[in-house]
């Protein structure tokens, strides 16, 4: 007999979320574009091991409660009327929840007028009766009345691992009477979580002692004059009460719900749409656990091959795919094992011990003539080059393409396949494993179908008008990047461990400030402790549901003298965890670090960089900047040059929006802020501090399309202020608004926006019906055009400023890039040549309505550089 799971949508979301619900809005799990995610977490893993226990021809299928009134409501007008509203990040992941059944191919069900449990019974009775056994999984006791020989309601106590398995023995061990009855033990005892009242007084044994012996309500109240005198009064007058409960108890089997019975047969999921989710909500591990059982094989599944060499002929070899047999980790101190090559559509593997006697090999690599095709060239440049192995001629970076086709694409070459529907898992099935050290097939691979699928993308480049994208920015910036790793950044380990010290005696004396404030120890580091510590011992004010995020302790600071030193204890901490522990591992013999560069990750293609990260050293706090004076060069010859654009961000929105105001301003070095300042608050004098820092605020807000909730609370402002700020920053600036609105339904239309060098960015919030995930999906196509393109200036500047330095023989190296800041080694000998060089490129790279400005200048540490 084949079986149909039947899943309460309803139940095990709201059980998802509160089994990984935290208070602190700072510590809810959240994607990379902020949507928090936990509920969806914790539901995909309830419901994937539902899935691995089908077979061929079982069904599975979800109910949901639509939310809406239904004919409860109208029976009985307090019904549910007690329940807390759905907390707001919890209804933002309902349509998600949605999205996620539908990439499995799991056929769920809402309707307006009846509830889950209404709908999951209907489904359970026609799947009887087609023959189906039914197992319903929920925490709700309402299913048990369809508790049947066929139908057994799996009742989930905590997660998925303590559930009772209710069948008609089971139920009749635990209740005493018959699956039926309990609508007539909800008549008695109401359920409160309906706001249904039953019987007053009537207690869970007496109930289940009335109802074993007369079985229906109705039959009870029949009897009622044999009870004692209080229960007796009690069933007479409040009978009607007792009977609307079991009414509305009941489950509507006789709703006329139309359900394709057929279509709950589960007949697997598509990868790539799963893939494509759990991309963009950031599940890493979600689609290894999937059931390989039930994927789809629709897809290219050409099993490879390859012959392993010493050498080979390759003299009148025009272009090849190549690809590194590389230990997995950190590639600069990577063990590198081999190369594999396509060459003509055959694939060979050489080792590392060979390929450096293969003057064959190793020429054809060398010659720039030869075209090469491959997967993560930085990647494979660095790692080449490390090994004393030149390599040039890189015509195509399947990584690359692919991200300019679909940012949300991990950088896994698997997952990358996945996209063009190539399925190596399935292509290899088990027998080759695909995660070995030292593992010849995935290069093959990588090399296979770097060239193989050059075509069909740069079509697809071609028709996205990306391909010059590609071509002039993302690649040669690649071969930059691994340049720049390997050079490395200084930094002083021995200054670093001094900065340790400092930081590491201020936090133990913060932690016993705090402990001689509050008069007792505790983990402070705990936000459960911290709270029980604050809002029960010294009884502070609870402003958001018990969080201790610093937005709440910022509100509380004048509240009590602990707060203080609470916040700065974890400044310190951070600095420690992030800034220090996080650098010292990574700085090498030299006292350098390298960084590694993340050319494919961000969605508006910024850069970003880790192990370390050198990006996130803050500059807004001073204990924080002090960590940059670890940044030095030893030799006295040698300095840090730091240029960085000005206010890039305002410059290009004043370009693209063809402002006036905003052009006029910045083209005559006028004080951008203090500017709009005098034209949104009318003043005919200077903006004071507090004018001129609100007008800062929504100068910079605007590009990221700040909301008036936002703003007030940047700026310690009443909404109503904040909006009428924002009205009059559009009317100062008229073209800023229409620009926005115009890429916001261009966005909406398209499913994208675009950079100024056709960067696309693809945003498929617009799709949903959540109203907060529609607002971030206008917020992210206002910003993407502009971040998206200050990124793709600062790539052209720093192509433009590296091909400059060497062309004209200048010692000079570039060092380290961070968002709209070079970083460059300079000898002193060539500092003012440099100088005006590297300024003059950064000004003049880009042709915009305004004038590019850069700032800064040289010093012997990062720190004094800025």
């Amino acid at each position: 007999m084949n079986k149909i799971v039947i899943i309460d949508g309803n139940s095990l979301l709201f059980r998802a979320f509160y089994a990984t619900y935290n208070p602190d809005p700072n510590m809810i799990m959240r994607n990379k574009d902020g949507i928090p995610t936990n509920a969806i977490f914790a539901f995909s893993n309830m419901i994937i091991p539902l899935l691995s226990t089908l077979n061929k021809n079982d069904a599975i299928f979800v109910a949901f409660d639509k939310g809406k009134h239904t004919f409860r409501h109208e029976q009985f007008k307090e019904y549910k009327a007690n329940r807390i509203s759905t907390p707001e990040d919890l209804l933002i992941q309902m349509p998600i929840a949605r999205e996620f059944l539908n990439c499995l191919n799991i056929k769920y069900l809402e309707d307006d007028h009846i509830e889950a449990d209404d709908i999951a019974g209907i489904v359970a009775k026609m799947s009887e009766s087609k023959n189906y056994k039914v197992n319903i999984y929920t925490s709700d006791k309402d299913y048990l009345q369809l508790i049947d020989d066929n139908i057994t309601v799996k009742l989930i106590k905590k997660g998925l691992k303590d559930i009772s398995d209710m069948t008609p023995e089971s139920f009749r061990n635990e209740w005493g009477f018959e699956p039926i009855n309990i609508v007539d033990y909800k008549g008695l005892m109401g359920d409160p979580s309906d706001n249904l009242k039953g019987i007053p007084r009537v207690g869970d044994k007496t109930a289940k002692s009335l109802i074993i012996k007369y079985q229906t309500l109705e039959n009870i109240l029949d009897h009622a004059e044999e009870q004692t005198k209080s229960l007796k009064e009690n069933l007479l007058t409040y009978a009607e009460q007792g009977k609307t409960c079991k009414q509305l108890a009941k489950i509507a089997l006789d709703y006329p719900l139309t359900v394709d019975f057929d279509g709950l047969v589960y007949e697997g999921y598509d990868f790539k749409k799963i893939n494509d989710f759990a991309q963009q909500y950031g599940f890493k591990n979600l689609v290894s656990k999937l059931p390989t059982k039930f994927r789809k094989v629709n897809v290219l599944t050409e099993k490879l091959t390859f012959e392993e060499i010493a050498d080979l002929d390759v003299s009148n070899v025009k272009e090849a795919g190549i690809h590194i047999d590389i230990e997995e980790g950190n590639y600069h101190n990577a063990t590198l094992f081999g190369l594999s090559l396509t060459i003509d559509s055959k694939n060979y593997y050489i080792d590392l011990d060979n390929l450096k006697r293969s003057t064959n090999i190793l020429d054809m690599l060398k010659n720039p003539d030869v075209k090469k095709y491959s997967y993560d060239i930085k990647k494979v440049k660095y790692a080449l080059n490390h090994n004393d192995i030149e390599v040039n001629g890189f015509e195509f970076d399947l990584l690359l393409a692919s991200y300019l086709l679909n940012q949300t694409l991990k950088d896994d070459l698997l997952n990358i396949l996945s996209y063009y529907e190539i399925d190596i898992n399935y292509a290899y099935q088990k027998e080759n494993s695909l995660f070995q050290t030292n593992n010849p097939l995935l290069a093959v691979c990588a090399s296979y179908y770097s060239i193989s699928l050059y075509s069909d993308i740069k079509e697809k480049l071609i028709k996205d008008n990306q391909l010059d994208l590609l071509n002039n920015i993302e690649i040669p910036l690649s071969l930059i990047l691994s340049d720049i790793e390997k050079e490395g950044f200084p930094c002083n380990k021995n200054a670093i461990i001094e900065f340790k010290e400092v930081y590491n005696s201020k936090v133990n004396e913060l932690r016993n400030n705090i402990y001689a404030v509050v008069g007792y120890e505790f983990n402070v580091n705990s936000t459960k402790e911290l709270g029980k510590v604050l809002f029960d011992d010294l009884k502070l004010k609870d402003i958001s549901k018990r969080s201790t995020s610093v937005e709440v302790l910022m509100e509380l600071r004048n509240d009590h003298p602990v707060i203080e030193l609470i916040l700065q204890y974890r400044k310190y901490t951070k600095l420690l965890s992030t800034y220090i522990d996080g650098i010292i591992p990574y700085i090498d013999s030299e006292n350098k670090v390298h960084a590694t560069f993340n050319q494919a990750l961000t969605q508006t293609g910024r850069l970003s960089s880790s192990s370390p990260n050198l990006q996130n050293i803050t500059v807004r706090d001073f204990e924080g900047k002090q960590i940059r004076k670890c940044f030095f060069y030893e030799e006295e010859n040698l300095n840090i040059l730091s240029l960085d654009y000005s206010q890039i961000e305002l410059r290009i929105l004043a370009s693209l929006s063809k402002c006036p105001n905003l052009i006029n301003a910045f083209n005559n070095d006028l004080d951008i802020h203090s500017t709009t300042a005098k034209l949104i608050f009318n003043l005919d004098r200077e903006p004071n501090d507090i004018e001129r820092r609100k007008a800062k605020a929504v100068n910079f807000g605007i590009v990221y399309g700040i909301s008036p909730w936002g703003l007030s609370e940047q700026l310690n402002i009443p909404v109503n202020e904040a909006s009428g700020i924002i009205k009059s920053f559009y009317i100062a600036y008229p073209e800023v608004k229409a620009y926005l609105s115009n890429i916001v339904k261009e966005a909406e239309i398209n499913g994208y926006s675009l950079t100024m060098f056709n960067r696309r960015r693809y945003i498929s919030e617009f799709k949903s019906d959540n109203y907060n995930i529609k607002e971030f999906a206008k917020r992210a196509a206002m910003n993407a055009p502009i971040q998206g393109s200050a990124a793709d200036l600062i790539k052209i500047a720093t192509i433009n400023v590296y091909n400059e330095l060497k062309s004209k023989g200048f010692k000079a190296k570039i060092i380290n890039q961070i968002h709209d800041e070079l970083l460059i080694k300079v000898d002193d000998s060539e500092k003012d040549e440099v100088l005006k060089l590297v300024k003059n490129i950064m000004e003049n790279c880009v042709k915009l309505d305004v004038k590019l400005k850069v700032d800064g200048g040289y010093a012997k540490t990062w720190f004094d550089a800025k």
